[in-house]
């Protein structure tokens, strides 16, 4: 009979901060083998090749029904617990809802949303008490962003959803942690400016961080059992102003930063 084999599920982990919480979950050797989830099969090897714990590379579309029941074919498939779920797969697009096509807004809601919520679904029947979920949100859920909008509130929901699931999960032993840093330093604003206004709807990325930064304080948060990781001062005092603050000021604020 095979033993259990823990595993920690990173989807997103070919590049950015899905790619540096493989790094700092393999230097913590939480779990026998990583499964690093991306469409690309190619860039998620290369991760494989710097870490030392053993993994798997799962090309998938988490946007996709059928790569999300291929996962969990993966998983009904051997006797796994998954100590680790990180849900880093997503990306954001700047512009106003006349620059950014349908078919942007329907894939950042597919992926940011649904994909994340059909990830967790999968993945809890296979946790156990000490099992960690994080959720990448971001700074931007705090407050409505115009020119950011769609993403902005995707991640809103993330951030939402979260909170709500730690509610759910109350007695299990396993715990949820929303993500939500400001700006980190990875591939996100090259994607981000791919719109017919994305060069100038958003000016520049003020007081971005490292991703080692922002990787290494949500795993500390969430051993701390928080439910919201800041990973910085700038995004905790905006997690402040969200909750005080009108939203039409908050907005008008945010509309001079972006022009910056």
């Amino acid at each position: 009979m095979c033993a259990t084999k823990r595993i920690a599920i990173i989807t997103g982990a070919s590049s950015g901060i899905g790619r540096e919480f493989a790094r700092q979950l393999d230097e913590r050797h939480v779990a026998d083998e990583l499964w690093l989830i991306a469409r690309s099969e190619e860039a998620l090897e290369q991760v494989l090749e710097d870490i030392s714990t053993p993994g798997r590379a799962i090309a998938a579309d988490l946007s996709k029904a059928e790569d999300i029941d291929r996962v969990r074919l993966l998983l009904d498939d051997g006797d796994f617990l998954v100590a680790y779920l990180v849900n880093a797969a997503g990306f954001g697009k700047f512009g106003s809802w006349k620059t950014i096509d349908q078919a942007a807004e329907n894939a950042m809601i597919d992926l940011n949303c649904r994909g994340l919520v059909d990830m967790t679904r999968l993945v809890l029947p296979h946790m156990e008490r000490g099992s960690r979920i994080i959720q990448v949100a971001s700074a931007a859920a705090f407050a409505p962003l115009p020119h950011m909008n769609v993403y902005a509130a995707s991640k809103a929901f993330v951030l939402r959803y979260t909170r709500g699931l730690r509610w759910e999960l109350h007695g299990t032993g396993i715990t949820a942690t929303a993500l939500c840093p400001t700006w980190v330093r990875t591939g996100f604003e090259k994607v981000a400016r791919q719109t017919d206004g994305g060069q100038h709807d958003v000016g520049h990325l003020l007081g971005a961080q490292k991703a080692s930064t922002v990787v290494s304080r949500a795993l500390l948060a969430n051993k701390l059992h928080f439910a919201v990781a800041c990973a910085s001062i700038p995004s905790f005092v905006l997690r402040i102003i969200g909750k005080v603050v009108p939203s039409c000021i908050t907005m008008a604020g945010w509309e001079a930063l972006r022009r910056i």
